[in-house]
């Protein structure tokens, strides 16, 4: 693969290996700022694992919610968000990222927010499993369908603990 088609196909491993290009580029010859530049370079694909992780949080929040809060009457706005953002999500994926999404630390945090916006509402979310309920090759499915995906947030919850997840809304 050329360096122009795995830009276009895998920007993070594209920025990975231009900055190891230019760092290995000979220094007395050129004028470059390699390191900086090499340095740049490697911001950007980074700053793309950030964006997937901020959008896989937030599809996650949304289902977590969807699956919690069923009769709410934001649920609608929820199914959009939760679609809107995973869609996003799939837009900017480079498989090289992979390896670099932290699955486990967004759905924490995710499982985390969504409690804490619930809370607001009257409302607890029963304990969720350490690991995300869902994989990572689900979540960036092009045939995605936000209320699937939040009953199988609901169904990863301890049966025991579902009762106890309501409270009565304020």
């Amino acid at each position: 693969m050329t360096p122009s088609q795995q830009h276009d196909v895998d920007f993070y491993r594209w920025t990975q290996d231009q900055a190891a290009l230019l760092r290995a580029l000979p220094r007395g010859s050129n004028r470059l700022d390699i390191d900086n530049l090499a340095e740049e370079i490697e911001d950007m694909g980074r700053a793309e694992i950030k964006e997937i992780s901020t959008l896989l949080r937030q599809t996650l929040v949304h289902l977590v919610k969807i699956a919690f809060d069923p009769e709410a009457p934001s649920v609608a706005h929820w199914v959009g968000e939760a679609s809107g953002f995973q869609s996003d999500a799939v837009l900017a994926y480079s498989p090289g990222l992979e390896q670099r999404l932290d699955l486990p630390k967004i759905w924490k945090l995710a499982k985390r927010n969504a409690s804490d916006s619930l809370a607001e509402h009257g409302v607890a979310v029963p304990p969720l499993p350490e690991e995300c309920p869902l994989t990572l090759e689900q979540l960036l499915d092009a045939a995605f369908g936000p209320r699937q995906a939040a009953a199988a947030v609901a169904a990863s919850a301890n049966p025991d603990d579902l009762d106890l997840g309501r409270l009565h809304r304020r």
